[in-house]
């Protein structure tokens, strides 16, 4: 009954009303109901004993040319894809607009990224597919910023734009919550919500007609990422990997997720989701940079994954109609959770500098000024 979701229903005009019936109706709330009580009320926390630290190689153990030269044959050969992350907004850096128009010395982090896949189009004579994911947020702004800087070089028709899931947000009893301009609010179901939208959007059969067989997966915010980097995408070419992840060994306390054997199936403990001082034990930092197959993508696309919770002080209506701004229930879902269902696995981790530099933040750590620093002693800008 819809007034046991949204229970400011009939203080609402009939118009609203019906409007909310519609979107009510389109809801799966017996998988809402589940989700509440399976990842609010009913939490499962983290087996310490379950984990152990995930094998791994390093760039000095492998053949680095032999491997580049895989990946530039791949190439070459319009089998290799880049896919972008880039639902978020710059709300934190205090930046209006989708957070990969945010830029250094007139460069955007979309402009750093485009223009490493140009300079491998110019190398191999071959253009790169590049999809990027948007969300509701920002997928308008983010095409026209793409069009006023003419696609940064690129060819238009090798850059697709698909747009994130969503799922309710809730209150702490259950509740759907109802936005401000009275509509029931959903909001990007996370990362892992990636495989679902590739399908769904039809992305995922655009690749396959292409003849991609390898995609690189990469966020918008780490500035000095090295787009399809060929040492990673060789290795997992040669070893006929369905997924290949790069790490780094993480700080004391950073917040990075750790890439680890899970009851012995490859997995990434969240560090929001480890005990205090846990993570310290763990020697491989997710930064968010992998490659797959895509028979992989395929097989993750249908994979009913979990939702994690996360906290988030969210605007919307009370229960009198009244606009506040209060902690609220958000469930995400994390790509790092297919990962079991991959039968090879590799983990390639890499020194931080020159690889790994997110801007998270308008000031302190990962933010404008580290940013900035770690491209000027990279010479990007």
């Amino acid at each position: 009954m819809i007034t046991n979701w949204i229970p400011q229903y009939e203080l609402m005009e009939k118009s609203y009303q019906e409007k909310l019936d519609r979107q009510y109706q389109a809801l799966d709330t017996d998988e809402i109901k589940a989700v509440y009580e399976d990842v609010y009320l009913n939490p499962k926390s983290v087996d310490m004993e379950s984990i152990k630290e995930v094998p791994y190689v390093t760039p000095d153990e492998l053949e680095g040319d032999m491997l580049d030269d895989v990946a530039y044959q791949a190439m070459a050969e319009g089998q290799v894809a880049v896919l972008l992350m880039a639902g978020g907004q710059g709300t934190r850096l205090e930046h209006q607009g989708p957070k990969g128009t945010f830029s250094f010395e007139g460069r955007s982090l979309f402009e750093l990224q485009a223009a490493q896949l140009k300079a491998f189009e110019e190398k191999v004579k071959t253009p790169l597919q590049w999809y990027i994911m948007t969300s509701d947020v920002n997928h308008q702004e983010t095409l026209e910023f793409f069009e006023a800087h003419h696609h940064f070089g690129l060819e238009p028709g090798n850059i697709h734009f698909f747009k994130q899931e969503h799922f309710p947000a809730l209150s702490k009893e259950g509740e759907l919550l109802i936005s401000e301009s009275k509509d029931i609010m959903l909001t990007p179901n996370g990362n892992g919500g990636i495989f679902g939208a590739l399908k769904h959007s039809g992305m995922l059969e655009d690749m396959k007609s292409r003849g991609i067989r390898h995609v690189f997966m990469n966020n918008v915010d780490n500035v000095v990422v090295k787009v399809a980097d060929p040492l990673l995408m060789g290795l997992h070419i040669q070893n006929g990997n369905e997924v290949t992840s790069k790490s780094i060994a993480p700080k004391s306390g950073e917040s990075v997720g750790r890439l680890c054997l899970v009851n012995g199936e490859k997995s990434v403990v969240e560090y929001t989701e480890l005990p205090e001082g846990q993570g310290d034990a763990f020697k491989n930092g997710n930064i968010g940079i992998h490659v797959f197959s895509i028979d992989f993508l395929e097989k993750a696309a249908d994979v009913k994954m979990p939702y994690h919770l996360a906290l988030k002080k969210l605007e919307h209506m009370n229960r009198t109609l009244q606009v506040v701004k209060e902690e609220a229930l958000k469930f995400e879902k994390f790509y790092f959770d297919v990962f079991r269902y991959a039968k090879t696995h590799m983990t390639l981790q890499v020194d931080r500098k020159g690889e790994f530099s997110p801007l998270k933040n308008k000031v302190g750590k990962d933010s404008i000024e580290t940013a900035y620093k770690d491209l000027m002693d990279e010479g990007l800008i």
